[in-house]
């Protein structure tokens, strides 16, 4: 096995646990829980975004480090950068989801848990804004994800 097959398996391992997460946030997770009252909601939302988020920050570790190497391999250096390449396009997606994903998993489940309202009290036009916000995250999340797809399904194909 060469190593750019290697560093292709660890970046598709990478990539299905960060899409797979992309994926299942906005089309399983925030469904699910619509049903239960919005403190219970959150608390549940940031007890996953506590477990998930970490998980989700090795596997995109492992995305750009076997992205860099594989890049440096294949086209000697970074020089495809400077073209409307594919790849490009796909690096650039992939630098939005990371600081899309870092705003949903890291800053807004804080600002979520701060506006959080008490038991038995209706939610702040705040809150309500902020829930909003996380399912237009989640949402935009999942777009980039299923481009991020296409232009592999593009490079490979």
């Amino acid at each position: 096995m060469t190593l750019l097959a290697i560093l292709f398996w660890i970046h598709l391992i990478g990539m299905s646990v960060w899409v797979g997460a992309s994926l299942l946030m906005p089309l399983v997770v925030g469904p699910a829980l619509q049903g239960v009252e919005a403190p219970a909601r959150m608390q549940s939302m940031a007890a996953i975004s506590k477990r998930l988020t970490p998980i989700v920050f090795v596997s995109i570790v492992l995305v750009f480090a076997s992205g860099i190497w594989q890049t440096v391999i294949r086209y000697g250096g970074f020089g495809i950068f400077m073209t409307p390449h594919p790849l490009t396009i796909k690096v650039w997606i992939a630098v939005l989801m990371f600081a899309n994903g870092t705003y949903l998993g890291i800053f807004l489940p804080r600002r979520i848990a701060a506006a959080a309202p008490a038991p038995g009290t209706p939610p702040s036009p705040q809150f309500l804004k902020l829930q909003r916000s996380l399912a237009g995250h989640s949402w935009a999340q999942f777009v980039m994800a299923v481009v991020v797809l296409l232009l592999v399904g593009i490079l490979t194909g």
